[in-house]
């Protein structure tokens, strides 16, 4: 390996740190601004690194040691970038909504059990179904029962309910027919039904509280 002029380490470092999958090109506004200023800070100290290795003379010893150099400066810009990233308000925010997809709709299981309350005290039982085989969905998806799957049906959840949690399908079945029932026909939907929906709330809570 030829000796590195102190231009041409630099020109590698920056080569280096410039890849896509180092600097992602997506980051807004001050995160740009922070990270280029990590990026431009590493660069310096990788180019003064692979400079003083350069000046060493060629052979294996010195391709290692810029090898182990190239990794080592990658990780430390990955790791700072992510832990940026866990810091930024902007991405806490999106962690912290709560949502989940179920029967390809997205729902927020606190306006679930909101809107549940609402619809049972006006006797709304259809309704009320709904919103709370949905919330006991997010239940089954919660305690990793089931998975959140875009498209999932009832008979997925079944499923999911028989292969890890057998002993709550005395419970699941009738509510997954409450919720047919009511989301699916024009069939009359009582209290009755109701009453198997929460059956299933109260197991899942009873399960998630263990």
């Amino acid at each position: 390996m030829a000796d590195l002029t102190d231009d041409e380490a630099r020109d590698l470092a920056d080569e280096i740190l410039q890849r896509d999958e180092f600097l992602p090109a997506g980051e807004p506004g001050i995160a740009a601004q922070v990270l280029q200023r990590i990026t431009e800070a590493i660069g310096d100290a990788l180019a003064w690194l692979f400079s003083g290795f350069g000046g060493l003379g060629g052979g294996a010893g010195t391709l290692l040691a810029t090898i182990l150099l190239v990794a080592a400066g990658a990780l430390l810009l990955f790791a700072i970038y992510r832990a940026f990233v866990n810091r930024n308000p902007r991405a806490k925010e999106e962690k912290s909504t709560g949502t989940r997809v179920v029967f390809d709709e997205i729902v927020e299981p606190e306006a679930l059990r909101a809107q549940l309350a609402e619809l049972k005290s006006a006797a709304d039982w259809r309704g009320a179904v709904v919103a709370g085989f949905r919330l006991a969905v997010v239940g089954l998806i919660d305690q990793n029962i089931a998975r959140e799957v875009a498209g999932a049906t009832t008979g997925d959840f079944s499923r999911a309910v028989h292969a890890r949690r057998p002993e709550l399908s005395e419970q699941y079945s009738p509510a997954a027919a409450a919720f047919e029932r009511a989301f699916y026909s024009d069939l009359d939907v009582d209290q009755n039904d109701l009453a198997d929906v929460e059956a299933l709330l109260n197991r899942l809570q009873m399960a998630g509280t263990r």
